[in-house]
């Protein structure tokens, strides 16, 4: 069948009627309707959603990035580093050269990762209390713990009348040799007072963070080493709290530890 006869569309019909509704309303108000464009839209909402998955799948993967924990290689490695959270660390109980423990750093100094959260809140608990705590001294390896105690047996000889064994027996009690050290194990931390108190603020709250004195004056015959009311050992919070309990240094409850466990 012949002539001008065109099917009815739907679309067209509705696109028609819109523009007419758009031609009524710019002639009344003056203003220039933009042109809807349905493609531009679609276009631009897959944009944000390809955004946001970026952004969803970047988030995701930055949280477990940043609680990722370096894990030991081996089952042996886990079990030695749990109990070095009580190993006593002396001339008869020395570490190997080559023992490294798995470091972490806070405030640029070296720490046991065991340590590291404990120390952080510590750190972070003084400062909000007005009696802010700093790191002196933390991780000392083999290497430089052998090095300080040459350095401080080279200067007491050298200005004493001490003889070399003599001297020798002095420094011992401060600085051990290399490997006799705690510092080796990252556990061990010297702090600094920066007021007056930081150090009642430390002697009080220390063990809620797992911390204990490690030489306190009270227990020099047991430590073998001279009191310092800056050096803190970590050891854990159930440990460090039954320690002051029992009113025990590391090397009592460690002994105390193993006589429970032969009567057991």
């Amino acid at each position: 069948m012949s002539g001008g006869f065109t099917p009815f569309d739907k679309n067209s019909y509705r696109e028609s009627k819109r523009r007419r509704k758009q031609a009524l309303i710019e002639e009344k108000t003056g203003r220039i309707l933009p042109v809807s464009n349905p493609r531009r839209k679609y276009i631009a909402l897959i944009c944000v959603c390809v955004i946001l998955t970026i952004a969803i799948v970047f988030g995701i993967f930055t949280i477990l990035k940043n609680n990722q924990k370096s894990i030991p290689e081996t089952p042996e490695q886990i079990q030695a580093e749990s109990e070095m959270l009580l190993t006593v660390v002396d001339s008869a109980n020395p570490l190997d050269k080559d023992y490294v423990p798995n470091l972490e750093t806070v405030n640029g100094f070296r720490v046991n990762r065991d340590a590291l959260k404990p120390l952080e809140n510590l750190l972070k608990a003084s400062k909000e209390n007005g009696t802010e705590l700093k790191i002196k001294t933390a991780y000392v390896s083999y290497d430089e713990q052998e090095e300080k105690f040459q350095s401080e047996l080279k200067k007491l000889t050298q200005s004493s009348k001490y003889t070399t064994v003599r001297a020798e027996a002095e420094v011992l009690k401060t600085t051990p040799h290399g490997g006799q050290s705690e510092s080796q194990t990252g556990l061990l931390i010297e702090f600094d007072f920066l007021n007056s108190g930081s150090k009642a603020f430390l002697e009080r709250n220390c063990v809620e963070y797992g911390f204990i004195q490690r030489y306190p004056e009270n227990k020099t015959e047991v430590t073998r080493m001279n009191p310092s009311d800056s050096l803190y050992r970590y050891v854990g919070s159930e440990n460090a709290k039954a320690m002051r309990s029992y009113g025990m240094c590391l090397e009592e409850y460690n002994s105390y530890l193993q006589k429970q466990k032969i009567s057991e």
